[in-house]
């Protein structure tokens, strides 16, 4: 059964503060060019983070620019990167994904997203090979472009559906479903907290896939743990003026 909950303020805020008050702040020290962060997002699909990072420096070890990893062999991006996950797959399709960009374009640059809107700037990521909702959400909010838009890769997945801010469904529900909960005051730098809270704070150190910390979790008594057979879901939307 769901439980439609019209509340003044999101449940989204209220995860936020506790994980804020149990985690500390988590803003952007620094941020990469769109096309950068788009490479390393691209090969960071279900891959650990150490690992990704670690493909990512000897891409930009061995190649000068970007432009030439778009004109990169599939098998030489491959022995690069051949300890993430589905390595042969962004072997070919990221130096494919950069020249669909260069040919679009005319040079290797994502600086007109900001342009955009986020709905049209996703739009244009998710149309190149291997992009999808994380990736190119990691590209808007993540990069220089510091657009409005939030990352969910499996851990903001699984702790949203068990703390009953989602429901039954995949990341992009999820996304979905989150992105409708964020305060249209909150910016760019607040999604990214947030990813950061949910992902590296709450899901990784806590609420993990196998074996969570229940005891110790500081979202235990909001708590909703989702199961296969239904959840509770707060709706939230603002109360009229």
């Amino acid at each position: 059964m769901q439980l439609s909950l019209h509340l003044a303020r999101s449940p989204l805020e209220d995860a936020r503060d506790v994980l804020l008050a149990a985690f500390g702040p988590q803003r952007p020290k620094a941020r990469m060019d769109p096309v950068s962060q788009l490479v390393k997002s691209s090969i960071s699909h279900r891959t650990l983070d150490a690992v990704s990072w670690a493909a990512f420096l000897r891409l930009q070890g061995e190649f000068r620019t970007w432009e030439d990893l778009a004109g990169a062999e599939p098998a030489q991006v491959l022995a690069l990167i051949a300890d993430v996950t589905h390595a042969e797959d962004k072997a070919r399709r990221l130096p494919m994904a950069l020249r669909m960009i260069q040919e679009r374009i005319g040079w290797l640059s994502l600086s007109h997203l900001r342009n955009l809107t986020v709905e049209q700037a996703r739009h244009e990521l998710r149309a190149l090979p291997g992009v999808g909702q994380k990736v190119a959400a990691s590209v808007l909010n993540f990069s220089s472009l510091a657009m409005r838009d939030l990352v969910v890769d499996s851990h903001v997945h699984r702790t949203a559906q068990r703390l009953g801010l989602v429901g039954p469904g995949d990341p992009t529900h999820s996304y979905h479903a989150l992105m409708a909960l964020a305060p249209d005051a909150w910016t760019a730098d607040d999604l990214f907290e947030l990813h950061c809270l949910m992902k590296h704070g709450l899901g990784q150190l806590v609420c993990s896939h196998d074996a969570p910390k229940c005891g110790a979790c500081p979202m235990k008594a909001q708590c909703r743990r989702v199961g296969v057979e239904g959840a509770t879901v707060l709706a939230w939307r603002p109360r009229a003026s």
